[in-house]
């Protein structure tokens, strides 16, 4: 019996024995388990921060293009992230000053004109860089360039070639662009692999849309051209006959059409400030006399020097647009017409007003009243025009 007993007893022991061993390998395995589960979580985590953080970054490297195609040339609108461009960082500071960028400005649109082309028949497009300045686009900080393309011919497709920051500074860079005609748009990307697209217009531009699209340059050019209607209204102010009125817009009419034409020819090259300053200067010496005397016999004299000057004023404007080459005289022509046609509705809108005025007791003192606003407006833009105050300060 006592032998039974103490084998009874052995067998209990070992069957114990193995099921604490079974408990500490069930027990291990859990913990190992627990472990590889915990390496996981962490290792999917850590990706997950990984992503986000290349996300983030992503964004960084992200430039974009806003093209806007016109029968005569490109408007190129070119954003460049910060860190893309820290190879002007003069001061190695990590940062781009407005001073840094200004001061690289040559180097800077010889860099533009090198690696960012716009080619018409294989041919490259005339490239100018018209401003630059910092900005911020989508919490990214950049610098915007503004860029023009002309056009020897109406345009009516091209090639871009974009093959800045790829080989220095951001292998990685992306630009995101959008090509803009009236209501066409078309878009692309370039990246190190994709560094040129052909961009092909849906309404290719003859002869006729040419001179038709710049028929009404002219005529918006008039019509939102404040300074130049400022200095018609001033004239017209005293004038009591429709004759006169006549007088006026005529030699108006012929004066800056003779020194637009030879501006644009390029047999006159005066400084734009210059030019501006002065038509704020023409509209307060108008003012002025409106104010102080009642005899304008000659007045279209002075319209048409004054008009000399204003005509200036459009040639720059033009010049700003471009003319094709291949449609030079009649684009000039039409773009002349357009200013023309749209000075003359409007003084057809607003001379049956200026002329019942006159018939009332009080009009002087509303010439003289008119006068002086005009006279504050024209010496506020000449203070604007001439740096003494900041624009729209």
């Amino acid at each position: 019996m006592p032998e039974k007993v103490t084998m009874k007893m052995g067998s209990t022991m070992q069957s114990r024995c193995s099921m604490f061993r079974d408990k500490r390998r069930i027990r291990a395995m859990k913990i190992v388990v627990r472990l590889l589960l915990i390496l996981l979580i962490v290792a999917s985590f850590s990706g997950l921060i990984n992503d986000r953080q290349a996300a983030e970054a992503h964004p960084l490297n992200n430039g974009y293009s806003q093209l806007t195609v016109h029968p005569e040339g490109v408007e190129y609108e070119l954003f460049i992230p910060e860190v893309s461009l820290l190879k002007y960082d003069a001061n190695q500071d990590d940062k781009l000053s407005t001073e840094e960028l200004i001061s690289q400005k040559g180097a800077i649109e010889a860099d533009l004109r090198d690696h960012l082309r716009l080619l018409q028949d294989m041919n490259p497009m005339e490239f100018s860089m018209r401003s630059l300045e910092k900005e911020e686009k989508e919490t990214v900080s950049g610098v915007s360039f503004q860029l023009y393309y002309s056009s020897s011919k109406p345009i009516n497709g091209f090639t871009i070639e974009y093959n800045l920051l790829f080989e220095d500074a951001d292998p990685l860079h992306l630009n995101f662009a959008i090509i803009e005609e009236g209501d066409d748009i078309d878009q692309t990307i370039f990246d190190a692999s994709h560094r040129s697209y052909h961009y092909e217009s849906m309404h290719p531009a003859t002869w006729g849309s040419t001179l038709g699209t710049y028929f009404v340059l002219g005529i918006e050019h008039i019509v939102t051209g404040y300074d130049h209607l400022l200095f018609l209204f001033s004239l017209l102010l005293i004038a009591s006959r429709w004759r006169n009125m006549l007088q006026i817009v005529t030699a108006f009419t012929v004066a800056h059409s003779i020194t637009l034409f030879l501006a644009a020819m390029g047999y006159v090259d005066v400084n734009p400030v210059w030019i501006e300053s002065a038509i704020a200067l023409t509209i307060a010496y108008v003012a002025v006399e409106n104010m102080w005397s009642q005899k304008h016999a000659l007045r279209w004299l002075l319209t048409f020097v004054f008009g000399l000057i204003h005509g200036l004023g459009f040639a720059g404007a033009l010049d700003e647009i471009g003319l094709p080459k291949q449609y030079f005289i009649s684009s000039l022509l039409t773009f002349n017409l357009g200013v023309e046609t749209g000075q003359l509705v409007i003084v057809l809108l607003v001379m049956p007003l200026l002329l019942w005025l006159r018939t009332k007791k009080r009009y002087r003192h509303l010439v003289i009243a008119g006068s002086a606003i005009i006279l504050v407006q024209a010496l506020w833009w000449l203070l604007e025009r001439t740096g003494v105050i900041g624009a729209g300060g």
